[in-house]
């Protein structure tokens, strides 16, 4: 590794990093809506249980039974609220942070074009 493998990360975006058409949404999962994403992963543990990316989707909902890690979001536009399994919610907008545990069930809520920064354990 080399400085030149060091990234700098900005409100803006990530130096040489470009967001790419994906889709990390389970369709079987979207309540509403028809998310249209894109993003890019910054870093990968070899094993693939850590991962740290940037995420972009239009508005949807989605149903999460058990989420499957541990994440930590920092919101760069948009707005996003979750919503438990017992009906109490938060939301979260720009320059805000939150973190969703492994085995979270609610729903997920992009209200308005969404970008943000995440950081993920699947272990």
């Amino acid at each position: 590794m080399t400085i030149a493998d060091v990234k700098l990360v900005t409100p803006e975006g990530v130096d040489g990093i470009e967001l790419e058409p994906c889709s990390v949404v389970p369709p079987d999962a979207v309540i509403d809506g028809k998310p249209e994403e894109q993003g890019a992963v910054i870093l990968e543990s070899a094993d693939g249980n850590f991962v740290i990316g940037v995420w972009e989707s239009t508005p949807y909902a989605e149903t999460f039974d058990a989420y499957p890690g541990d994440e930590f979001c920092h919101v760069l536009k948009g707005r996003v609220t979750l919503t438990d399994e017992n009906g109490e919610s938060k939301s979260f907008g720009p320059g805000e942070s939150y973190v969703v545990p492994k085995g979270f069930k609610g729903v997920f809520r992009v209200e308005e074009t969404m970008r943000k920064y995440y950081t993920i354990y699947m272990g």
